[in-house]
């Protein structure tokens, strides 16, 4: 190997020369080794050399190979969640899998026919589709969506509409009502009191509703009707 490309990563591959980006032209007689990467959707060579090891050393110092570097130095990718490790991890999370009436049965899950991971989390942001990624599980592509922002404010709409036993927030500004409670009377409004007699003049006097008996009609209480009266004997 030569002495520059101890320091710098020279990147396997499964091809003739062994490296990444380095492809053997029968046609070179002293420089058969062509380095070569993709920029800008296209193919663009970064010069012949004579070994392999000095093409690969070419690629590893470019960008598109200082990229290649990083992705293969990167943790290989979790194996994909079951639907039932996709639900304990929601409940772990304190997250919830919204249902949707469409093939996937998930909120902007999207089901793909005829690919590996056939399920695609989908949303819509700044106006515009975004793709959270494909997933194996319909359940696990639930899991993303619940984890975005968008997820999370769907969340909360749909626990509002249900309830959940709390009362709505007032507006602000609200007054809340008392039920059966008397409403504030205006300012200049004043208190009218039910059968108050009206004011007597002055030198008015007070006029007995009934008058009393004569002193011949009263009767004596607790004489019978039938009983004779007793007469006085001289």
């Amino acid at each position: 190997m030569l002495p520059q490309a101890q320091a710098e990563t020279l990147l396997k591959a499964d091809n003739k020369t062994g490296y990444f980006g380095v492809y053997f032209n029968k046609s070179g007689k002293t420089k058969p080794y062509q380095a070569q990467v993709k920029r800008g959707g296209n193919v663009e060579s970064l010069g012949t050399f004579a070994t392999a090891e000095e093409a690969a050393l070419c690629v590893a110092r470019s960008p598109e190979g200082q990229k290649a570097a990083k992705r293969a130095a990167a943790p290989p990718p979790a194996p994909p969640l079951t639907s039932e490790e996709a639900r304990q991890q929601a409940l772990a999370e304190g997250l919830t899998l919204l249902k949707a009436d469409n093939t996937a049965g998930y909120f902007c899950v999207h089901h793909k026919h005829g690919r590996p991971k056939p399920y695609q989390a989908r949303v819509r942001r700044g106006g515009k589709q975004v793709s959270l990624g494909y997933f194996t599980t319909a359940k696990e592509a639930a899991l993303y969506v619940a984890r975005s922002p968008e997820g999370r404010e769907a969340a909360q709409r749909a626990a509002a509409s249900e309830g959940q036993g709390r009362a709505p927030a007032m507006p602000s500004g609200a007054v809340l009502k008392e039920e059966g409670a008397v409403p504030p009377m205006p300012p200049d409004a004043y208190v009218k009191e039910e059968e108050v007699a009206p004011p007597m003049p002055p030198g008015a006097f007070f006029k007995e509703e009934e008058r009393s008996m004569p002193p011949d009609a009263v009767k004596e209480e607790g004489r019978s009707a039938g009983r004779p009266k007793r007469q006085k004997i001289n």
